[in-house]
């Protein structure tokens, strides 16, 4: 029996999850609960990810793997003890690591992940597969990899000695609430009627001595900061033919305007208010600025033309770009976030003036929910498919909604690659510099070496003690040349690359707890990111040397 809390109080869940559902909230939370993660391959590395998803509560995991647990496989991987030895690796730690959140379902399938791909294919395919995210640890053939639909969000790791990788395969993800670390658009340059109202009411003594009958030293020093700007705003344009100040000598002018407006013979030699004034110049006395992200976005074909098939996503877009262009809705600017920031003031003043701020807030997403109402109608849709609350949250972070193209896997394992990857992967390498611009571009190369040599021998490098490791670094280090003339890139191999190859050959395949669950912690991060729309992911690859303590992002 479900056990209820008393009205007011916070349920079981909600006490379980409390730190987390500060992060994601509610509506994270409950897409995690409905996500199923499948793992191909219980490695170390893959254990330690499906342990920072289980502890969270995604709903379900279901753990592919054919081997035996291994001697060996105690020393790498905690969630596998004595008894676990000659069992089925994927029955062994699906049952152990399902003791980490009764809460959380969890299965296993004896079989190869090879196998599965061929006797199996509809598990891969959407509107089929039971898997809403798919995890797959090296070693796996590239081959088996590439018959893996696009639309499913796949996580290919490598865990190898000392150096790991991540590479994110998904369709087009689309981020409303990307946390930013402030949301507080103040728009000092483009005041409304009720806000110019109440600058007029609450500083028309500003400048009146009280012994005059002006302001009380008390009064005078709890004018909140907001009015003031606009207060002294309005004074320059006056004297500036109407042109803010606009260079950092006319804000550095426009501080000292404020500056000696302030009174001194108070105690603390100084006001407050008038200090946050002053702090507070340079960053919001600037025209509204739209970001690069929001601009791709209102630039993006789905926005300008969306269609009935369409997510909900670039309806609102639409809504917010249709906003934007009419003069008698946001003439030019996007919707007001509301955010508002704390400042010296009295109670009553600083809730008044928020309010006014909430309000514009309300009224931009007002606007903007019934441009969607209509652009649905128009569509043939559900005009009440899109809520209010849903407009709210897009309006709120609209100068920092986030559109991410994932490049699939094919795109980049293609032979010869395409040229995005060309590009991307020969500017990596001619601005790679040891002492400046250290990035680990000679590791993704020995990586793809790795796999590669993997996926035509289907033996791990340096496994083997009847091959010389010298042998096997000569092989790879051809396939690394054969590779980096794929993609146009002529110039002499960096030493670093040997020094990798020598690295994840002497590896042989094996692994490191503490890189193992490195990797995890990164890994299940993005995941959770994806699956939750919240915060933005990695896109495409991320790249760790244990040895150098160096992380890198690439979008290969």
């Amino acid at each position: 029996m479900a056990s209820t809390a008393p009205s007011g109080m916070p349920s079981s869940k909600e006490k379980k999850y409390d730190r987390q559902l500060r992060l994601w909230g509610a509506d994270g939370q409950n897409k995690l609960e409905a996500s199923h993660i499948a793992l191909f391959g219980a490695s170390a590395a893959g254990c330690e990810i499906l342990k920072n998803l289980i502890l969270p509560g995604i709903g379900r995991f279901t753990i592919i793997d054919d081997k035996k647990v291994e001697e060996s496989d105690l020393g790498v991987n905690f969630f596998l003890d004595d008894d676990s030895v000659g069992k089925s690796r994927a029955e062994r730690t699906a049952a152990l690591l399902g003791e980490l959140n009764p809460d959380v379902e969890g299965d296993y399938i004896e079989d190869s992940f090879s196998n599965l791909v061929a006797t199996k294919p509809e598990l891969f395919q959407p509107g089929w597969t039971p898997f809403t995210h798919i995890i797959v640890v090296s070693p796996f053939n590239t081959d088996d990899v590439l018959k893996l639909s696009p639309e499913i969000p796949t996580f290919l790791v490598h865990s190898i000695g000392s150096t790991a990788m991540l590479r994110i395969s998904a369709s087009t993800r689309c981020v409303v609430d990307t946390h930013p670390d402030t949301l507080i658009d103040l728009r000092l340059l483009n005041p409304w009627e009720e806000l110019s109202a109440m600058v007029a009411e609450k500083t028309k003594d500003l400048g009146i001595a009280e012994k005059d009958g002006g302001m009380s030293d008390h009064e005078h020093g709890h004018v909140p900061y907001v009015l003031l700007l606009l207060k002294f705003l309005e004074d320059w344009k006056a004297a500036h033919g109407g042109n803010p100040p606009s260079t950092y000598a006319e804000k550095n002018a426009f501080k000292d305007m404020i500056r000696n407006s302030m009174r001194m013979d108070v105690p603390g030699g100084s006001e407050e208010n008038y200090e946050e004034a002053i702090a507070a110049v340079l960053k919001n006395i600037r025209a509204a600025e739209i970001s690069s992200h929001t601009k791709a976005v209102l630039e993006d074909p789905r926005c300008i033309n969306p269609t009935p098939e369409c997510e909900t996503f670039w309806i609102i877009a639409h809504a917010v770009r249709e906003f934007m262009n009419r003069d008698d809705q946001g003439a030019g600017l996007l919707p007001l976030s509301g955010g508002f920031p704390d400042m010296k003031a009295e109670s009553s003043t600083y809730v008044a003036l928020q309010n006014i701020y909430r309000s514009r807030a309300r009224r931009d997403a007002t606007f903007v929910h019934e441009n969607a109402k209509a652009v649905l109608r128009k569509l043939g849709r559900d005009p009440e498919l899109i809520t209010l609350d849903e407009v709210s949250l897009f309006t709120k972070h609209a100068n920092f909604v986030r559109r991410i193209n994932y490049r699939t896997i094919a795109a980049e394992y293609n032979f010869p690659p395409d040229d995005f990857h060309k590009k991307a992967v020969t500017s990596a390498l001619q601005s790679y510099n040891a002492e400046w611009n250290p990035s680990l571009i000679y590791d993704y190369v020995a990586l793809r070496a790795w796999q590669e040599y993997y996926s035509k021998i289907g033996q791990l490098p340096g496994e083997d003690d009847n091959y010389l490791d010298s042998d096997i670094r000569e092989q790879m280090r051809i396939t690394a040349v054969d590779y980096l003339s794929s993609i146009g890139y002529q110039s002499n191999i960096d030493h670093r690359l040997d020094q990798m190859l020598q690295e994840i050959i002497r590896a042989g395949g094996s692994e490191l707890h503490v890189i193992a669950s490195l990797i995890g912690g990164i890994v299940a991060q993005e995941i959770v990111k994806v699956i939750t729309s919240q915060y933005v992911p990695v896109n495409n690859t991320v790249i760790f040397d244990g040895i150098k303590s160096r992380t890198s992002v690439f979008e290969f």
